[in-house]
C-alpha cells in the first residue's frame, strides 16, 4: 500500500501550495502537527538503561466533495532511532495497529538502528444528509464517556499509558448514525479485526433522563455476545460518569465484566481532581510470580491485566504558560503501582515543552519491586 502513503503525502503538499486560494480553503482542509520525542528507560533496580528517540509528524487531512459528501484521511509518519530500535529486532513489526484488518503501512526504512514507519491511520467516506450520517473504511468509533478506561469502547480500546497517541487508534468498519433529536439518537456499526478478521457489530442508543446522558449498547464481539451501559452527570458539583459492558460466555470461556467509575471537580482555584476505578473480573487478583506475568497489552475485553484498579488524577495551570498534572494508580490484590507526574510549558502560541515520566511498581516474590522508570522529553509544533 505504499502507493497510498504516497498519495496523501502528495495531496497534502499540493493543498498547502494552494492554500491561498479561497475555493481550496473551503473544499480541503488539513491541519496536524511534528513532535519529537526523546526517552530513556531504567530497569533491573537502576542496573540497565535503554535510550531513544523519535519523530512523530501526523497530518489530517478532509476533502470535501458536496454539502453531503466528504472524505477523510490521516496519515501517521515516525522515524525511530537509538538503543530502543537496536534492542529489539522486530520493533517495526510492533508498530502497526493489529486491529486493522487492511495493510495500509510501510515500513520505508527498516535496519538495525532506524526505522521510518507510515501509516494511513483514517481513510473514511462520509455521507450525511439531515439526520442520518455514514461512514464507511478507517474511523475511530468512539462509544466511552469516561476518560481513563472505557469498557463501552467495544471496537477499539485505547492505553492510557501511551500518552503521545492523543487521537487513539481505530478500525476499519462500517457506521450508520441518526439523530432522533437534539439529545438522543442510534447508530449501529460493523467492523472486521486484524488478521484473524474476527467480527464485531454492535447497537448503540443514547438520550438524556434525569439530567443524565444515558447510553446503552448491545452486539457482538468476536465470539462474545456483548451488552453494556454508559452514563454522565453531576452529583452536587462533582461531576460523575461510568460505564458497564458484558460478555456472556460462549462454549469457549465464561462470562466477564468490566465496570468504570469516575468523579471528578474543579475548584476556584484551578485545581481539577478526578477518582477512577475499574473492575476487570478476569484480572490478576495476587501478587506476580514472576516479571514476565505484567502484560499491559490492552484490549477491550482486557483493560487492565489487574482485578481491582483505582487512579487519582490531579492537573493544575500554574501560570498561563506552565501547567503540572499527575496520576497515580494503585491496583490492591496484585499491589501493581503505576506514578506519571507531568510539565507542559508553552514555548509560543503552537509549539508546547512536556516533561513525562513514568514508574511501574509492583509485588513479585513477596517483595516490593521497581520493575520500570521512563522518561520522556517532547516538543511538538502544530500547524
Amino acid at each position: 500500500m505504499k502507493w497510498l502513503c504516497l498519495m496523501l503525502m502528495f495531496i497534502s503538499v499540493s493543498a498547502i501550495a494552494a492554500e491561498d486560494s479561497s475555493a481550496v480553503k473551503k473544499r480541503f482542509e488539513l491541519n496536524g502537527y511534528i513532535k519529537n520525542l526523546a526517552s530513556f528507560s531504567i530497569q533491573d533496580d537502576m542496573r540497565k538503561s535503554i535510550s531513544g528517540n523519535f519523530i512523530h509528524n501526523r497530518m489530517n487531512m478532509q476533502l470535501h466533495f458536496s454539502e453531503q459528501i466528504s472524505l477523510n484521511a490521516a496519515i501517521r509518519n515516525r522515524l525511530f532511532w537509538g538503543e530502543e530500535v537496536k534492542q529489539f529486532p522486530d520493533f517495526a513489526d510492533q508498530l502497526r495497529n493489529q486491529n486493522e484488518v487492511i495493510n495500509l503501512q510501510k515500513a520505508w526504512i527498516r535496519n538495525a538502528s532506524l526505522v521510518l514507519h507510515s501509516n494511513a491511520e483514517r481513510l473514511n467516506l462520509v455521507f450525511q444528509r439531515k439526520s442520518i450520517r455514514v461512514m464507511a473504511g478507517r474511523q475511530r468509533i468512539n462509544w466511552g464517556i469516561t476518560t481513563a478506561w472505557n469498557p463501552n469502547d467495544v471496537f477499539n480500546a485505547y492505553n492510557f499509558l501511551d500518552f503521545d497517541y492523543e487521537e487513539r487508534p481505530g478500525v476499519d468498519a462500517c457506521r450508520i448514525q441518526y439523530a432522533v433529536d437534539d439529545f438522543s439518537g442510534a447508530e449501529a456499526a460493523f467492523a472486521v479485526l486484524g488478521k484473524r478478521r474476527e467480527i464485531v457489530s454492535a447497537l448503540k442508543y443514547n438520550l438524556n433522563k434525569w439530567a443524565y446522558d444515558l447510553q446503552l449498547n448491545a452486539g457482538w464481539y468476536k465470539n462474545h455476545p456483548v451488552a453494556g451501559a454508559g452514563w454522565a452527570g453531576n452529583i452536587l458539583d462533582a461531576g460523575f460518569r461510568g460505564e458497564v459492558q458484558y460478555y456472556l460466555k460462549n462454549r469457549n470461556s465464561g462470562s466477564h465484566l468490566n465496570l468504570s467509575l469516575e468523579a471528578d471537580y474543579v475548584w476556584k482555584s484551578g485545581w481539577y481532581l478526578s477518582v477512577a476505578y475499574l473492575l476487570n473480573n478476569r484480572g490478576m487478583g495476587k501478587p506476580l510470580q514472576s516479571m514476565e506475568g505484567l502484560d499491559l497489552q490492552i484490549s477491550p475485553e482486557n483493560l487492565m491485566p489487574t482485578r481491582h484498579n483505582a487512579m487519582l488524577t490531579c492537573r493544575k495551570e500554574i501560570t498561563p504558560l506552565l501547567s503540572f498534572g499527575s496520576s497515580l494508580l494503585y491496583a490492591p490484590g496484585s499491589n501493581l503501582i503505576i506514578f506519571f507526574p507531568s510539565l507542559r510549558y508553552s514555548l509560543a502560541a503552537n509549539l508546547d515543552a512536556d516533561l513525562i515520566w513514568q514508574s511501574f511498581f509492583a509485588e513479585v516474590g513477596n517483595r516490593m519491586v521497581a520493575l520500570n522508570h521512563r522518561g520522556f522529553l517532547r516538543l511538538r509544533l502544530s500547524f
